[in-house]
């Protein structure tokens, strides 16, 4: 370790104080061995008892990029193992998450004799009490957390299987429930890989090893599915999660215009031209999503004129299936709590987005009327009656003025501009993956010398040219910032970022935040 580069120690002391446990961060990991839990038993004694008795099993997924590389995975390893089995991923808009009685008709009525779900279940013991009543036999595979006993024959989900597949996604259950199977291949580890990536999960243990192999193998491979979806001739978890994931999720959240159950078979796929045409209508779905998330996001802008201590925006003309977008990028540009609803069959549906330091859940909480309400601490989606909208809103307004937070300050590595080079970021390959748990910090460019700076799209857009020929980039920046065009700066906040042209790399800097010479506020 005397060797490493020096941004890769900086960092790994940033991550990591304790030198003594660099090497879990440092080595390539191997996959750990095939699980041999209880549940994991039952799951494959389950299975081969299907298959003796010829059983017909619907893959019950969702509609997330986790979700679709879960049932690609599972429909491919039963199918190799011999079972007789067909997918169904239910419609965002018209049926929401998870699994539903019409599900379980549906399958029933066709001749399915048992349910799988992926990446979805625990909280669908009404679902699952109904099949029970039609004598289908159900397994659930999920990594959601469980607040009640799940109503299922058989239970895979992280909980109950050994520590080291305590942060498996939905695609990496479904993987590791393939491999005891012993029908693995090298794409279901790359769609776990991709589904890790996406499902934004802890890079650690066999998380890790996970995105670790299944990178390295799509490398290696130029594995067609993945690869049509994407520019860069060489992918690491940062290029899939701003190139592939994106793509996938937005056929989901486009569900009125596309069927995500096509990109399943987008994946099962094997006749070359079939699979390049798709990836291009599957590239002009994301350019619509691109495009609704701008048009709305420029939208809810102008209702935010005045100061506010939470942002409530809601528009009857909104994409439900883009508003966590839109509440995600609004949250970003205000640095306040934002609420983006629409209005659909009667009811509202909304997504919040707040600041780390403000907790979605705890505010909501106390609201006692939802008719749906799930998410985390920074993220919530939730659904009230029609009527109930006025109530809501007074709730919010009146809350927020006795809601005790503070933004949580930035943690940030100070670096100046000479170490933001190709070479030094290159040498960062040796810590990937980078993800929650094992983050790639923001960087803080002290004293930055400029050499030039030149507006794009009339001032939506800033880039900064560096002495040491660095290019900064500041996208989306605001009319504060737009107008200190001549303010001197006195450092940037933001992240590299790795690009390829004519097959030369060169690395940029992606602009988070600018502070300016104190004397000059």
């Amino acid at each position: 370790m005397k060797n490493l580069p020096s941004l890769v120690k900086k960092i790994l002391t940033f991550n990591e104080p304790d030198p003594s446990k660099w090497n879990e961060w440092l080595e390539k990991k191997e996959l750990y061995p095939t699980s041999t839990s209880e549940t994991m038993m039952k799951f494959v004694n389950r299975i081969q008892t299907m298959k003796s008795n010829h059983e017909k099993i619907l893959i019950a997924g969702d509609y997330d990029c986790d979700g679709i590389m879960a049932t690609t995975i599972m429909m491919n390893g039963l199918k190799r193992y011999g079972i007789d089995c067909g997918f169904y991923i239910p419609n965002r808009l018209k049926e929401g998450y998870g699994l539903h009685e019409s599900t379980i008709q549906m399958a029933s009525s066709k001749g399915y004799t048992a349910i799988i779900t992926v990446d979805n279940g625990v909280k669908a013991n009404n679902a699952l009490d109904f099949a029970r009543t039609l004598g289908m036999k159900t397994i659930v595979t999920d990594h959601h957390t469980i607040d009640e006993k799940v109503h299922c024959d058989v239970l895979v989900h992280p909980d109950l299987l050994e520590d080291c597949f305590q942060y498996l996604c939905g695609a990496g259950i479904a993987y590791e429930c393939i491999r005891a199977l012993g029908v693995d291949t090298d794409f279901d580890l790359m769609c776990a890989a991709v589904a890790s990536i996406g499902d934004v999960m802890i890079v650690k243990n066999q998380t890790r090893a996970i995105i670790q192999k299944g990178i390295e193998k799509l490398n290696a491979t130029k594995q067609i599915h993945f690869f049509s979806l994407c520019n860069d001739p060489i992918l690491n978890e940062t290029s899939i999660s701003f190139q592939i994931v994106p793509k996938l999720n937005a056929i989901g959240r486009l569900s009125d215009l596309a069927n995500v159950n096509n990109v399943v078979r987008y994946f099962l796929c094997q006749d070359e031209k079939s699979i390049h045409d798709f990836a291009l209508q599957i590239d002009g779905l994301n350019n619509k999503r691109k495009e609704l998330s701008t048009s709305m996001v420029e939208d809810a802008m102008k209702q935010c004129h005045e100061d506010k201590d939470i942002y409530l925006i809601c528009d009857r003309t909104y994409h439900e299936g883009i508003l966590g977008l839109a509440s995600g990028s609004l949250c970003a540009k205000l640095n306040k709590p934002v609420i983006i609803m629409t209005n659909n069959n009667h009811s509202y549906k909304a997504s919040m987005r707040s600041p780390n330091g403000f907790d979605c859940m705890e505010f909501l909480s106390k609201y006692p009327n939802f008719e749906t309400f799930g998410g985390h601490a920074q993220a919530s989606g939730f659904s009230i009656a029609e009527e109930s909208f006025l109530d809501f809103k007074n709730y919010i307004e009146e809350n927020i003025h006795y809601y005790e937070w503070k933004i949580e300050p930035k943690k940030t590595i100070s670096v100046n501009e000479m170490e933001i080079n190709l070479e030094s970021i290159q040498s960062l390959d040796c810590l990937r993956p980078f993800g929650m748990g094992f983050e790639l910090p923001v960087f803080e460019i002290v004293n930055p010398k400029i050499r030039s700076i030149f507006d794009l799209k009339m001032g939506m857009h800033r880039k900064y040219t560096l002495e040491s020929g660095l290019i900064c980039m500041h996208f989306s920046q605001s009319e504060m910032d737009r107008q200190k065009k001549s303010v001197p700066i006195s450092s940037i906040e933001g992240k590299t970022s790795l690009s390829y042209y004519q097959n030369r790399q060169s690395v940029n800097f992606i602009i988070d935040e600018i502070k300016y010479s104190d004397y000059f506020q």
